[in-house]
């Protein structure tokens, strides 16, 4: 379900309505019109496999009694690591967000925040590259408001609308990007035209067939 900004908002501002304490769904707004965004559990669960058993692994190293100290300190150190990743994907799991024309809202294991879409006063777009060529990795989309923060990964199930009604509402408010941001924006956007190109191709190789 792609959404962008309305331009109903206005109207309904000069009328008189209140927002609810509940940005993304003022009065009058229905469970309907708000989308929920969760992190897959069977992207997370690989993740926290891998910390288990590398948490694992070095714990038991570090404990051993007869290892080398450096052995073991460097054990203990991982292990801490693997003990961050792990409380990290189960925090990304639990995670929702819920968006909808007017604004967005993040409940997780550390609480909730929310905004609303005129609020928005910074946009970032990083890209995490898990290999050399950078032809693998994901997206990482920082969305501020003042003082509050939201950050969403592309694994997340809505990315793309999200990222989508974002970078609308960043537009409309007037808020410059810097250039990495923008670089990301051009490799997604020439991504997307390769796709549609792509299944245009297929289309039309398919209508010659019949």
């Amino acid at each position: 379900m792609a959404i962008s900004p309305k331009d109903h908002l206005q109207a309904e501002s000069a009328e008189g309505l209140t927002t609810h304490a509940d940005p993304v769904k003022p009065v009058g707004v229905g469970d309907s019109d708000v989308q929920v965004m969760a992190y897959p559990a069977k992207l997370m669960a690989p993740d926290l496999a891998k910390s288990t058993v590398g948490l694992l692994i070095c714990g038991v190293i570090a404990l051993i009694p007869d290892m080398l100290e450096i052995i073991q300190w460097t054990a203990a150190g991982l292990a801490l690591l693997f003990i961050f990743y792990f409380a990290r994907t189960l925090i990304r799991l639990q995670s929702k967000l819920f968006v909808s024309e007017y604004g967005i809202r993040l409940s997780s294991l550390r609480g909730g925040t929310a905004f609303a879409w005129p609020e928005l006063s910074k946009f970032r777009l990083r890209y995490f590259s898990t290999k050399r060529d950078g032809n693998k990795g994901w997206f990482e989309l920082t969305l501020h408001a003042g003082e509050t923060k939201i950050v969403a990964e592309s694994t997340l199930d809505g990315f793309d609308d999200l990222l989508e009604i974002s970078r609308d509402w960043a537009k409309d408010n007037q808020i410059l990007v810097d250039d990495v941001t923008r670089t990301n924006l051009m490799r997604l956007d020439e991504a997307e035209t390769l796709v549609q190109a792509a299944a245009a191709e297929r289309s039309n190789g398919g209508a010659k067939r019949t």
